[in-house]
């Protein structure tokens, strides 16, 4: 069976240094807080707070 595609979807932006750009990265942990677990999405929270202090 093949996987719906999400016409919303795009690619992904990475930063010279390798790193996934800062609002691809907000965007992402923002959108798996919303299908993990309790505990994986306080995993999450903590990336995030993480990530924006680096800024």
């Amino acid at each position: 069976m093949k996987e719906k595609i999400d016409i919303n979807s795009r690619t992904l932006k990475w930063e010279q240094n390798g790193e996934l750009a800062h609002k691809d990265l907000s965007e992402l942990i923002e959108r798996l807080k919303n299908v993990e677990s309790e505990y994986n999405s306080s995993e999450l929270n903590r990336l995030g707070t993480k990530s924006n202090i680096n800024d």
